[in-house]
């Protein structure tokens, strides 16, 4: 994690600011979640989806991208990209998916999701380039000269011609370690040179990773010094190569109210993914449109002493939020990740019981998850809701499932899936995908 002990106070009320969003403008969820655990309809150690949610949220992210002209592309990890909602929000006018690893390209095309970018922020492995090229994607990232040829060479037997963004790295360029990758600025326009040189592919425009944070001093989204590399970059691109450049992508903190930002300094493309569950940095700091559209179901295991544990496994990542910290330093969640649970057997005696829990970041295995008591109480088979933001799903070992009519006040589960993306059923038993796939074409 990068984050800062001398700003700590800064960041530490932001999963329980989440929680406070959850209570007071999508009750109906947290309700539900109580009682489908409960009734045991899903099991502990739950990502509960809100696919209403979700249709606003895209809605409103759409209507925004139109009035500036910005194409969106979902970042559907977040949700272990769930079907049900990666079809609600390519309905509502999203172009296509993200798909930031080759584990996405699979659990997308075998629903036939269509993926619109693949190789960032994970080069795609040589010998899944053809699986790949079968989905047909509208973007490439390569991050070499070596990547863009090893897709050549596949390619070239098919006739066809795939687009490729490139990712150029400026002096003063911020990148998570894990996330690392592209061209020094000083060789990419004869990279890219070489790179059109060679047969099936073509250099169509740039993009980076993070291209905006939330500033944590100034209350707002703003571009980084990765955003504007994007933008010059590709400017000389198309002025020293004569390059038609279609695309500028700006993934990071994307969600409605950004878009203006996108536009306004040149960005074409964004990439919403924890925006699309209200669950942003910027959601935290004041309210912004999208609806907070998730909570993590688990139930109490034991207690003892002066806690609570409770199931855990869907805390590989808890969230924490990301972002710039006032020294121009980047910031992500903390080495003790504060958040809070309700914890009861309905909403009602979840709200009265409301506990504190800190995790520590460096612990991968979440076997249990620690609440602090506090004076209150609690029993063994108790729901516990937790509430954070910027969760990433596809890392843990939750479940996921996907409930619809909570706007209606009339909340049906669709269904659960597990962390492979497979339809199971109350045992975990895989469904099928014929099973899958009529539940899909009901959406």
């Amino acid at each position: 994690m990068y984050s800062s002990p001398t700003y700590e106070h800064l960041v530490d009320k932001l999963n329980t600011k989440y929680m406070d969003s959850l209570l007071s403008r999508n009750p109906g969820l947290l309700e539900t979640a109580f009682r489908l655990h409960q009734s045991g309809e899903i099991p502990p150690n739950t990502y509960l989806l809100d696919l209403d949610a979700h249709r606003k949220n895209a809605r409103l992210m759409v209507d925004a991208a139109a009035k500036h002209d910005v194409t969106l592309y979902f970042m559907s990890k977040q949700v272990n990209r769930n079907p049900l909602i990666c079809k609600a929000v390519l309905a509502e006018g999203f172009t296509g998916m993200v798909a930031v690893e080759m584990q996405c390209v699979r659990s997308l095309h075998r629903y036939g999701i269509k993926i619109s970018h693949v190789g960032h922020l994970v080069q795609i492995p040589v010998n899944d380039i053809d699986y790949v090229l079968s989905a047909e994607p509208d973007v490439w990232t390569v991050y070499s000269f070596e990547n863009a040829r090893a897709i050549s060479d596949k390619i070239r037997k098919t006739g066809r011609t795939q687009d490729l963004l490139v990712q150029p790295i400026g002096k003063g360029d911020l990148f998570f370690d894990s996330m690392s990758g592209g061209i020094p600025e000083s060789e990419i326009v004869q990279t890219v040179k070489k790179i059109n040189s060679l047969p099936g592919v073509r250099v169509v425009g740039t993009t980076s990773f993070p291209c905006m944070l939330y500033d944590i001093a100034a209350h707002e989204v703003r571009p980084i010094p990765n955003f504007m590399t994007a933008v010059r970059t590709a400017e000389q691109l198309e002025k020293e190569l004569g390059i038609e450049i279609t695309q500028i992508n700006t993934p990071g903190n994307n969600h409605t109210t950004t878009m203006k930002t996108v536009a306004e300094n040149g960005g074409t493309h964004a990439e919403p993914g924890s925006g699309m569950l209200g669950g942003n940095t910027a959601h935290t700091f004041h309210e912004e449109p999208e609806l907070p559209a998730f909570v993590y179901v688990t139930e109490v295991s034991h207690l003892l002493g002066d806690k609570v544990y409770a199931h855990g496994g869907g805390m590989a990542f808890p969230g924490g939020g990301w972002g710039l910290l006032p020294d121009g330093t980047l910031w992500e969640g903390g080495n003790n990740i504060g958040m809070d649970a309700l914890v009861g057997r309905d909403l009602a005696s979840g709200r009265s019981t409301r506990l504190r829990s800190v995790l520590s970041s460096a612990d991968p295995f979440n076997y249990n998850l620690p609440l602090a008591l506090a004076g209150k109480t609690a029993q063994v088979g108790d729901t516990v809701a937790y509430g954070f933001i910027t969760p990433q799903v596809f890392v843990s070992r939750g479940w996921n499932a996907v409930v619809e009519g909570i706007s209606e006040n009339n909340p049906r589960l669709l269904g659960v899936y597990d962390q492979g993306g497979h339809l199971v059923d109350s045992k975990g038993r895989p469904l099928g995908e014929k099973a899958a796939e009529e539940i899909l074409e009901k959406v």
